[in-house]
């Protein structure tokens, strides 16, 4: 009766599977400001283990998976600076260019020197988030095999990361909306030109999900994120300034738009079966 109870239970669990705790890859966030602390934190309840780089005033992103390093990133910085944020496998940038004097030369500076320490041993993957400013106006549908305008800031940050020899992704964003960022905040009360042109815009929330999607299941390429509804500046303009009671702004209707591109985000959607949580800007 012994035995036959030994090879029950042995037959048993050899059908049992054996769970063991997959350990996820390490992640750097540079930048923890509007997009970097909310995508921080999302990783973090997918139990990736992430260090965010902030300034004191940035400190939203908190969870026992999230390590907030006081860092900022300047020209020129000794090479040790850069240490603690480049131990993680996957690195992604998610800084924007500064609005001073000079700032288009720092910022390729700094992107420059970050690529430069950068351990190919250790980083198995860069994510840079770019902007979809980087395509020529044109009056047409505009996706990630359009010309772009090859001297702007972006085009030129681009060229850095992709001339690296770590795998990277490049994801372009739309016009960030979400939060504390809402239409009317700027248009209420003004003088609006390009009425008639469509919007490219992109709530944070989808930003933060792609992102997250991007780190597990995307390694390599270049891709817009963009709201799949491009109402007319005038109309989100004009329904977001009405739903939040704030003063009307003025618009001109009677101008066509001139190269009011419309940018495509169905790439990543489609490669990740992604459905947008805020798809329509007027909804925002």
């Amino acid at each position: 009766m012994v035995l036959a109870n030994v090879i029950y239970n042995e037959i048993c669990c050899s059908f049992v599977p054996k769970v063991q705790k997959i350990m996820k890859k390490n992640i750097s966030i540079y930048g923890g400001g509007w997009v970097g602390a909310p995508l921080a934190f999302k990783l973090a309840l997918a139990e990736f283990e992430v260090t965010v780089s902030a300034s004191s005033a940035h400190k939203q992103a908190k969870h026992p998976n999230i390590k907030v390093v006081e860092f900022r990133a300047e020209p020129n910085m000794e090479k040790g600076l850069w240490d603690e944020m480049n131990q993680s496998e996957i690195q992604i940038w998610a800084i924007p260019p500064r609005r001073k004097k000079n700032s288009e030369e720092f910022y390729l500076q700094i992107l420059q020197d970050w690529l430069s320490v950068l351990d190919e041993k250790i980083v198995k993957k860069i994510i840079f988030l770019s902007s979809t400013s980087i395509y020529q106006n044109v009056s047409d549908i505009v996706d990630e095999k359009s010309a772009i305008v090859e001297t702007s800031l972006m085009a030129q940050a681009e060229s850095l990361i992709l001339a690296s020899k770590i795998p990277s992704v490049i994801l372009r964003l739309g016009g960030l909306m979400g939060g504390d960022r809402f239409v009317a905040k700027y248009f209420s009360g003004r003088r609006n030109d390009g009425a008639n042109c469509p919007v490219n815009y992109v709530h944070k929330d989808d930003v933060v999900a792609l992102c997250t999607l991007t780190v597990e299941k995307i390694n390599k390429g270049i891709y817009n994120i963009v709201a799949p509804i491009h109402p007319t500046k005038g109309e989100v303009g004009e329904n977001d300034i009405e739903k939040r009671n704030m003063p009307a702004g003025t618009w001109d209707y009677s101008q066509p738009c001139l190269g009011g591109k419309i940018i495509s985000g169905e790439k990543i959607t489609k490669e990740l079966k992604y459905q947008f949580k805020h798809p329509d800007p007027m909804e925002f």
